[in-house]
């Protein structure tokens, strides 16, 4: 399929520059590519109202309108066009707002080809696979096999297992921003999950998504059976797009349509997480009375730490489609071990500063592991920077219910990598005991 890519650049000698390697590569790899041209921002803007942009090479100091500005507004109205920043030597400072406002990554002045040919590779890679669904032979749900690779599982085996759902859904994922009625569904599920759990039996929710709908599956359902739930269902849910057959019940929840969404947010509530009892009233707050933010870093640690997150996006990109190189993996380990450093300072991030000390230790003792399998590494470490990412946000400036509320999970999966690291031998039995399920 073909891509449309715009290059953005006020000088006329860097424009054809990148015009050619860009020719260049699509003749070499016979790949269909169109070429659009813009000498300054507001032009790329309008260019985009009227023509898909898949990719875009943006230069950062321009006439009329400059790449920041262009590319604040081209993601406002276009999410997934991808914008690359180009800027010349020394222009961190301007790197960094352009990733602060929605740039997927940066190149410097002046161009390296080789470089520049496998980063528009790896871009093009990330397109082709970006939103990618795809028919799942083991799809969970009973409603469809067409939806995203990834998932979501949670194992409840207790009452805090159960609490930790309702917490995850409505506060973490946030999916109130996603779902009108979330809160009803979810509710359900804690009074059906506490009947399960009263009568000792453990199961999973298992979550997967297309580009409409969530779905949300349960299984070993057989104490309660399709009638009984269909009779609660009938009763305390009646809303509610399921079906149920054997051992399994899937829900079917909409995504809201992007206006409605504008409208519903500012007053969609959240509600507290239940106390880990069968019988507790279950009461509705404003959010905003459950968090608040913790100035547990000074401005130019908070700063630092950030720029340290931004470099690490970078890296992240370059691993799904191809090895990392050794220096790349030894500024990988640098960024967290730096982290690790600004977060020691202060002992509410005590816990999250050896997550990410010992994660660095791991990498950098393991280098060669991490170097071959850094492809299928890809999703657990961009889960890990992206949960890094989502504290930071909540802690700094959204709000947390918490000062330590993503403590458990950021350490666990820093422990998850850690294992997966280190060499296979046969004693791993319980390793592979975790993967089986």
């Amino acid at each position: 399929m073909k891509k449309n890519i715009l290059v953005v650049e006020d000088n006329e000698l860097n424009l054809e520059v990148i015009r050619l390697l860009v020719s260049q590569y699509a003749q070499e790899q016979d790949e269909p590519i169109e070429i659009f041209s813009a000498s300054d921002g507001q032009m790329a803007v309008e260019l985009c109202k009227m023509q898909q942009i898949d990719i875009i090479f943006m230069d950062l100091m321009m006439p009329i309108m400059g790449g920041i500005e262009a590319t604040k507004q081209i993601k406002a109205a276009h999410p997934k066009t991808m914008i690359i920043a180009v800027s010349a030597y020394g222009d961190e400072e301007k790197q960094k707002q352009m990733l602060r406002n929605g740039a997927e990554d940066y190149m410097t002045k002046p161009l390296n080809a080789l470089l520049f040919k496998n980063r528009l590779r790896n871009y093009l890679k990330l397109l082709k696979t970006r939103n990618h669904i795809g028919n799942k032979a083991k799809a969970r749900n009973l409603f469809t096999s067409k939806a995203y690779n990834y998932h979501i599982d949670f194992t409840v085996a207790t009452d805090a297992d159960l609490s930790e759902f309702w917490e995850a859904i409505l506060m973490r994922f946030d999916f109130q921003r996603h779902i009108e009625h979330i809160s009803d569904f979810v509710r359900f599920v804690y009074r059906l999950g506490m009947l399960q759990l009263q009568n000792r039996y453990k199961f999973h929710i298992v979550i997967e998504e297309d580009t409409e709908h969530f779905y949300f599956t349960l299984d070993n359902i057989k104490m309660l059976g399709c009638v009984k739930i269909s009779a609660l269902l009938a009763k305390h849910y009646e809303q509610a797009e399921y079906l149920c057959k054997e051992n399994i019940l899937s829900f079917s929840l909409a995504k809201m349509p992007p206006e409605e969404l504008e409208v519903l947010l500012p007053d969609a509530p959240a509600i507290a997480a239940p106390a880990q009892n069968a019988n507790a009233i279950i009461m509705q707050t404003p959010k905003d009375e459950e968090k608040r933010t913790f100035a547990i870093l000074e401005p130019d640690e908070l700063q630092e730490f950030e720029d340290y997150l931004l470099k690490l996006r970078s890296l992240i990109l370059m691993m799904e489609n191809s090895s990392l190189e050794a220096s790349d993996i030894e500024e990988l380990c640098s960024c967290f071990n730096e982290m690790g450093s600004i977060l020691s300072i202060s002992n509410d991030s005590y816990v999250l500063s050896n997550a990410l000390k010992q994660l660095s230790s791991a990498i950098a003792h393991n280098h060669e592991n991490f170097s071959e399998s850094s492809s299928q590494l890809f999703d657990f470490v961009n889960a890990f920077v992206n949960d890094l990412i989502f504290w930071k946000n909540k802690i700094f400036y959204e709000g947390a219910p918490s000062v330590d509320f993503l403590n458990d999970s950021i350490t666990s999966n820093a422990n998850m990598l850690h294992s997966l690291l280190q060499p296979s031998t046969k004693g791993d039995e319980e390793l592979d005991d975790i993967f089986d399920f």
